[in-house]
């Protein structure tokens, strides 16, 4: 009898660990990848697409989020049309936007 109560024991705390890893990672943001396709820097809104969507989706920012260009703190203002970003959360207010600037055509000489 001790033993079964022992192993219900074990079971329940493994229960607990198993839920408390999965609420963890519940709690993670997703993210949107793609490219700015519009920025309308007075309103602090950008169309962003991603690789494979057939339309932009609407990013709204506001003065608490938080924007980098290629590693360096930057104000949304800064973003342009043709950059890569990475947009925190995916869906609503935006948090975080990570950016790379869009690489130049190179001219042949």
């Amino acid at each position: 009898m001790k033993n079964v109560a022992l192993m219900l024991a074990v079971v329940a705390a493994l229960g607990l660990v198993v839920g408390a890893f999965a609420a963890a990672g519940a709690d993670k943001p997703t993210t949107l990848e793609g490219k700015v396709t519009k920025a309308v820097n007075d309103k602090c809104v950008l169309e962003v697409t991603a690789k494979d969507a057939k339309e932009a989706t609407k990013v709204e920012t506001s003065d608490k989020t938080v924007v980098t260009i290629d590693g360096k703190e930057a104000k949304v203002a800064d973003l342009k049309e043709g950059m890569a970003v990475v947009v925190t959360p995916d869906k609503g207010l935006a948090t975080k936007i990570e950016a790379k600037k869009a690489e130049e055509p190179k001219h042949k000489h």
